[in-house]
């Protein structure tokens, strides 16, 4: 765009870029607008002073020059619809942009749009790279997703996972415990946990349903059959996974199933409800 600004050799600010980017905007919408057309409506936005809207389209565009845009211009509070573009231009680059402005871009923010995100990416790995970062420069401040990040650090560097147990004092004692023990092939040991301390039988099915094991159903068969309370919960589980029936049929006689009517109501409307889908 700047040689068809310097075309006839006047300086660009001679021009107004006013009338050439309102004619330009409305294509803006288009899936076939290229990429150049946009580069282009970007440098004109940088000489209208509209520098947010210019690095909308840098951003978009993936250009690596984004982030001298951000720091010369001062953008960081403009950053925060774009993250996931950044890091996929440069997450080391994102990364510390992020941390170091902490204050500005809030960590939820950056974790809902690294988890939401419809991008070609490894959304997982990008959100590993973050939360590391962020803890190594303050162990607190993303203390919300701490029990997410006994889950990343044991899929992406798991040399770094004792450490943050012993250091982080904001996940799940018992779910770290139950996680740690599961990767460790402790699993009966695992689901033990999960079901006498955590007392979360939806994790329960589905720690077992990730380990393959048909041993490890009936493992969580027997142990709940040492609660009344916990049978109810399994059976409100068993759809797609265990034969309600079976269960039912190994309960001691006496065992009384708090609502085991109502639940087994549920268990046939919700396995109609699967087998009509």
């Amino acid at each position: 765009m700047s040689r068809v600004l310097l075309a006839s050799g006047k300086p660009p600010t001679l021009y107004s870029a006013s009338p050439v980017i309102s004619a330009i905007e409305p294509q803006l919408n288009s899936s076939s607008m290229a990429d150049s057309l946009k580069e282009s409506l970007a440098e004109l936005y940088v000489i209208n002073g509209q520098y947010e809207k210019a690095l909308s389209l840098y951003a978009e565009l993936l250009k690596p020059e984004v982030f001298e845009f951000i720091e010369k211009y001062n953008l960081y509070d403009a950053i925060h619809d774009k993250i996931v573009n950044l890091m996929i231009v440069d997450n080391k680059r994102t990364v510390h942009l992020r941390t170091q402005h902490r204050d500005i871009i809030l960590p939820y923010e950056v974790v809902e749009q690294l988890l939401h995100t419809s991008k070609k990416c490894d959304k997982r790995y990008l959100l590993h790279l973050y939360l590391h970062a962020l803890f190594e420069i303050d162990i607190h401040a993303g203390k919300d997703f701490h029990d997410m990040q006994v889950e990343l650090y044991a899929d992406y560097e798991t040399r770094m996972l004792l450490p943050f147990l012993l250091t982080s004092q904001h996940y799940r004692l018992d779910k770290g415990a139950s996680f740690v023990l599961g990767r460790m092939g402790n699993a009966k040991e695992a689901l033990s946990t999960i079901i006498n301390k955590l007392e979360d039988m939806q994790e329960a099915v589905e720690f077992v349903t990730e380990q393959h094991d048909d041993e490890l159903w009936e493992e969580l068969i027997r142990q709940c059959l040492q609660k009344p309370e916990m049978v109810g919960n399994l059976l409100e589980h068993t759809v797609g996974n265990l034969d309600p029936l079976y269960i039912v049929s190994l309960v001691p006689d006496g065992l009384e199933i708090p609502r085991l009517q109502d639940r087994l109501v549920k268990i046939v409307t919700d396995y109609r409800t699967e087998t009509s889908l």
